[in-house]
């Protein structure tokens, strides 16, 4: 019973978002979702944030009165919301919109018909029960009928309470008790009339548990059990106001059950909890008489979700909730009994009736086995709650003395007074440890050495230097453990000497807090800051030979500093820490810490401050007061989460359904596929876990198939996931939770994902993306080809250019090579080649005439005249050749005013001919020099060339002929002397 009494409970009201104090009626819907129906407002919670849905004039499709009384959900996840006087509501989750269906004949406000009180859906009816009386609505007409009650008056037609039962009968409970509806031809008949007669007939709340009873509230008389088949009453419960543990109030609001069959019962009184395996009533205290208990003793509603968890709705202090299976510590804070702030529990010792006594910081407090309540026990001297009432180390000895080591000093409690005698042993250092030995002698440590003390002669027989030696233990009747900060001593309790040491230095370990020897005679060691050890003692208990297997927080360990140890009856070693209580199984070293998310303390324990009960109970001093705790009271958490969608952020905007650029179709909890369109960059989801138990101690973790090779672990305070830039595509967006245990769920939750492409992603984007870029390549090939080609073009043509200027000057070169400058004629050069070329032939050589020429006394007009007259006698002369000969005979200047003509296929007597008409021509011209006539002659030697003879050969005979002529007179042809 102690760990029910000490349950803490979480608290959701207007601090946690809640509309208003009042937990009038709760519900988890199909999703997952707690609604909570308050005066103010239906609420949506989804373990860390609350949804308020609240009564908007300006919107006919909101909540048409915020005053909710009664919820239930129909199998197509629709809330049905039972209001006061605006009659019913009906929640559509896909469009989040309220459509109002009237009751009655339009009748409005309290004391009404549209009071609804209760509702229960069965198949496609909504069963309401109001203040005027039962009715119900087809879902499939959406009509509303009425059901009448026989018996039922109007002003007393009140419908309390609607049961569905096992074989589909509704229990129907009103003011003159209980009817069975059945469903199906809507008929009814009175029940238990028997009973409940004998009760005041008048009925409220009805519930059945798991073992087919019916739990009916009278309406002054207190709680009936019945046996739900026969109607027998199985037992009475009734407000007894001098049994606290009695029922809390005359009638009884609501019931649940919890996962282990404990029946709890809420009234306008309080909360009682009936406990079926002991068969015993409980009060439940409130967070008026303890701090963790629920908010408020007035009770309105009870609810155990899918989860198991336990939701409790009160009057005016919100909505409580626990979950029983992470009940695994109960607490205990005498401080809030002595009205101190000082929580502290240094020390704890248990009397053999039940009683317990705890060091504290104002002193030393007891509580009776028979009370709840801790009362401080005085000192002799009056000592008052300050720092030097502080007791550290209690301890009972043998003949039921307590001692209490202070800070004053050791302190003694003779049995069965209530008085702390003045300090016998006075001194400035505290006791934390305290132990008696066979011969009755206590050892008690202080910061600075060990003491052997002598109760009875009250003196110290013995001194050893030890200082901090909180660890001690008694092997047997002659030797004590000690531990302290340099190691372990072995100390034969006789001599006080000590036997024999192990060297925390060389173990490396010092500084031991605790000592505890488990049933297997092995030796538990705490340290404070180098973790748990377990020691095996040598033969005879020799230290010298002990073996040590070190746990630390390398192996699991919260902390490394130890506070105190104990051994349950499994065999598991259980101790303290600062930061949890830990469990460890020495058989296969496993370990498990326990934290503030399961009623341990977070901020740690003290030194020394443990013990555990015959009845292998457990309590553990800390700062905030006591826990305790049996090791059968902790079973493993059997919830499998299931996460659930709570919000969307694109590109960090809330989108919210039906708002403009939102993809979302209905809200996200809702939604399996999500198209995202390509205008959005990132995207962030938000989800929470439908658990409930302890919803800041779960993590969560999330992947995207195909983006993350892991899953990415993020807390309950980061409860989201976030992406950006995703390539376009289907994606499955997977994410699963832990249970309190830290198990995951085995299923995840999935959300399908569709990232929409921009225009230019698209398959025929990237076609055309692909033809346009092949038609650019195209295009540019094509202007660079044709670039090219006129590059090509422009650099032929001036090369061309180039080559036929440089051949045209190749040419002028050629043609000045072989030109007279002054005459433009052929010059020698010129003439040998052609002379050559043309007897090459032999077509031309068979008949050639060869003939020079040469200009009559042409010096006399370079003395006379000048050579300029000289030059145009030359020119005048090459232009009568020119015009005087054929076109195929060869004509050059030969040298000076010599001329030389090769006439190709020519006779002699032709050649004769030629040449006689040229020197007659040459004699009839007329030369005018700078208007003065000039007289021009020429002498000309003529001679015959054949096929392969030289030019020397031929001219020889040529130019002998010539010579004659000029000395015979000149103005005459000559014939060469061979050829005459």
């Amino acid at each position: 019973m102690l760990r029910y009494r000490s349950i803490s409970f979480a608290n959701l009201s207007i601090g946690q978002g809640l509309s208003q104090v009042s937990g009038n009626t709760i519900l988890q819907d199909s999703k997952g979702f707690i609604w909570v129906g308050t005066q103010d407002g239906l609420n949506r919670f989804d373990g860390y944030k609350v949804r308020v849905f609240r009564h908007d004039k300006d919107q006919p499709t909101s909540l048409a009165r915020d005053f909710i009384s009664a919820l239930a959900e129909d199998e197509k996840g629709h809330l049905w919301i039972g209001t006061r006087g605006r009659g019913l509501q009906e929640y559509d989750p896909l469009t989040e919109t309220f459509r109002h269906h009237q009751i009655g004949s339009g009748e409005k406000g309290k004391g009404s018909a549209s009071d609804v009180k209760k509702l229960l859906v069965y198949k496609q009816r909504v069963f309401m029960g109001t203040l005027r009386g039962l009715y119900y609505l087809d879902m499939q007409s959406r009509l509303v009928h009425k059901i009448e009650i026989p018996g039922l008056r109007p002003q007393n037609s009140t419908i309390h309470d609607l049961l569905l039962m096992p074989e589909g009968n509704i229990l129907v409970s009103t003011h003159w008790g209980i009817f069975s509806l059945d469903p199906r031809n809507l008929t009814l008949e009175q029940r238990f009339l028997k009973i409940t007669g004998k009760h005041g007939q008048g009925t409220n709340a009805l519930f059945l548990d798991s073992k087919h009873r019916l739990w009916v509230s009278t309406e002054k008389e207190g709680v009936l059990l019945l046996d739900a088949n026969s109607g027998k009453l199985i037992k009475h419960f009734q407000h007894q106001p001098e049994n606290p543990d009695s029922l809390r109030f005359w009638n009884a609001r609501s019931y649940t059950e919890d996962l282990w069959g404990n029946i709890w019962i809420g009234s306008e009184g309080g909360l009682n909890l009936y406990l079926d395996k002991n068969a015993k009533m409980i009060t439940l205290a409130d967070a008026h008489r303890r701090p963790s208990g629920f908010h408020d003793h007035s009770i309105l509603a009870l609810y155990t979700d899918r989860n198991q968890n336990i939701w409790i709705g009160t009057t005016v202090g919100g909505v409580s909730r626990m979950s029983p299976y992470l009940a695994r510590f109960g607490k205990i804070v005498p401080a809030n009994d002595l009205g101190t702030p000082d929580k502290r529990s240094l020390g704890i010792v248990k009397t053999s009736d039940g009683g317990i006594y705890i060091g504290t910081g104002v002193g030393l407090v007891h509580r009776k086995s028979s009370s709840e309540r801790f009362s401080i026990i005085p000192t002799a001297d009056n000592q008052p709650q300050t720092a030097k009432a502080t007791v550290y180390g209690v301890f009972i000895s043998r003949d039921g003395t307590l001692w209490a080591g202070s800070s004053t000093g050791l302190r003694r409690l003779p049995p069965g007074t209530r008085v702390l005698q003045t300090p016998e042993l006075a001194t400035p250092y505290y006791f934390v440890k305290i132990l008696e030995d066979e011969e009755g002698y206590l050892w008690l440590n202080r910061p600075t050495e060990l003491l052997k003390y002598d109760p009875r002669n009250r003196k110290i027989v013995a001194r050893l230097d030890i200082p901090h030696s909180y660890g001690l233990w008694l092997l047997d009747a002659s030797r004590l453990l000690a531990g302290a900060l340099d190691g372990i001593h072995l100390i034969d309790t006789r001599s006080a000497t000590i036997l024999s040491t192990l060297d925390g230095n060389r173990h490396n370990f010092n500084s031991v807090t605790y000592l505890y020897q488990a049933r297997d005679q092995s030796i538990w060691v705490g340290t404070q800051g180098d973790g748990l050890f377990q020691m095996k003692l040598g033969p005879d208990h020799d230290l010298a030979q002990a073996e040590l297997v070190s746990y630390s927080m390398q192996q699991g360990l919260a902390s490394n500093a130890i506070g105190a140890i104990t051994e349950s009856k499994d065999g598991r070693i259980w101790f303290t820490t600062t930061r949890s209580i830990t469990s460890l199984n020495p058989d296969n070293g496993s370990i498990q810490n326990y934290h503030d998310k399961d009623g341990a303390f977070s901020e740690g324990y003290y030194i020394g401050s443990g013990i555990q009960d015959e009845q292998g109970l457990i309590y553990f001093g800390g700062t905030n007061g006591m826990t305790v705790f049996s090791p059968d009271w902790i079973t493993d958490d059997p919830v499998t989460p299931k996460v659930i969608f709570t919000a969307l952020r694109l590109d960090n905007h809330p989108m919210q359904m039906g708002s403009q650029s939102s993809p979302l179709t209905k809200p996200i909890a809702y939604m399996e596929r999500l198209v995202i369109p390509p205008q959005w960059s990132s995207i962030t989801l938000e989800f929470a876990s439908d658990s409930h138990a302890s919803p800041n101690h779960i993590d969560y973790a999330y992947k995207i198939k195909g983006i993350d090779k892991e899953w990415v672990v993020t807390s309950a305070r980061e409860r989201f996931a976030h992406y950006a830039n995703l390539p376009p595509g289907e994606y499955d967006f997977l994410v699963k939770a832990t249970n309190a245990d830290g198990k995951w769920s085995a299923r995840p939750s999935i959300l399908h994902l569709r990232i929409l492409p921009h225009w230019y992603q698209t398959w025929w984007a990237r076609v055309l993306l692909v033809l346009l870029l092949g038609g650019l390549i195209y295009a540019y090939i094509r202007w660079r080809m044709g670039n090219i080609l006129r590059q090509n073009l422009e650099l032929e043509d001036r090369v061309g250019a180039r080559t036929k200027a440089l051949t045209e000057a190749n040419q002028q070169l050629a043609q000045l090579a072989r030109t007279d400058a002054l005459t433009g004629m052929l010059n020698r050069r010129a003439f040998i080649e052609q002379f050559q070329e043309t007897l090459a032939e032999k077509k031309n050589c068979e008949e050639c005439a060869l003939a020079l020429l040469d200009i009559d006394l042409f010096k006399n007009f370079n003395d006379m005249y000048g050579h300029d007259c000289g030059d145009a006698v030359l020119k005048e002369m090459a232009r009568i050749l020119r015009n005087n000969l054929r076109e195929n005979d060869i004509v050059a200047r030969w040298g000076g005013e010599e001329f030389i003509i090769l006439l190709p296929n020519t006779s002699q007597k032709e050649a004769a001919d030629i040449l006689d008409r040229l020197c007659q021509t040459v004699a009839h011209h007329h030369f005018r020099w700078k208007n003065e006539e000039l007289k021009l002659t020429i002498t000309a030697g003529l001679g015959q060339c054949t096929c392969n003879q030289s030019l020397d050969k031929c001219l020889k005979p040529v130019d002998e002929a010539l010579y004659r002529g000029k000395q015979q007179g000149r103005n005459q042809l000559v014939f060469a002397a061979e050829q005459a």
